[in-house]
């Protein structure tokens, strides 16, 4: 929450140098909206167990910001990698949309929504369910499809490989079920061992 957190920007870097800073190059210009989403839930899961609610309100601003920058705004869904100055990245998949960016973004806003009541995450979780539940879910045979293009048309026909394994779509889901169904901030404490 300082180092690699731009304060000013409300993004989270993938790299800074010793001293701080993120210079002007491919590495730290770098954003990977999925790492920073997941990095903030697990925060605010950790500031929730230590009862530190503006900790928990810094981690939902930084999603939030995260999602402004980073959704497609011409096609929807939630970019791979982006240059926090708009210039070319280095990743040639920058474009894509892949499943478990989605599923952190949906796991961080349940826990946000769940912890502080802000409406933007309501109503960035319903954006960003919609794509999801669209574009990734094989309705004929089950399991996802976890890589797509821009226009968030399928790449591969696989559903699973050295990246994509049983991981990422059932703990997102069953994450999402307890944040949604709890029925008291109690209640999460009973379940604190559980997330």
């Amino acid at each position: 929450m300082t180092g690699f957190l731009d304060k000013e920007l409300g993004l989270l870097f993938e790299n800074v140098s010793p001293n701080g800073s993120h210079p002007d190059c491919f590495e730290g210009r770098l954003i990977n909206p999925g790492h920073g989403i997941e990095a903030m839930w697990f925060v605010m899961e950790i500031a929730r167990r230590k009862d530190n609610q503006e900790l928990i309100n810094r981690t939902v601003d930084v999603i939030l910001s995260t999602l402004d920058f980073a959704w497609d705004k011409d096609y929807g869904g939630i970019f791979y990698f982006l240059d926090v100055r708009g210039k070319p990245p280095l990743q040639l998949e920058w474009d894509q949309k892949l499943w478990w960016v989605h599923l952190e973004a949906l796991v961080g806003l349940a826990m946000g929504y769940r912890a502080t009541g802000r409406e933007e995450c309501r109503r960035w979780f319903e954006t960003v369910h919609e794509y999801t539940w669209n574009h990734y879910p094989d309705p004929a045979y089950g399991e996802w499809f976890g890589y797509l293009n821009r226009r968030g048309e399928r790449l591969l026909q696989l559903k699973g490989g050295k990246w994509k394994g049983c991981f990422h779509v059932p703990r997102a889901l069953y994450l999402c079920h307890v944040l949604l169904t709890c029925e008291s901030a109690k209640d999460m404490q009973r379940r604190k061992g559980s997330l």
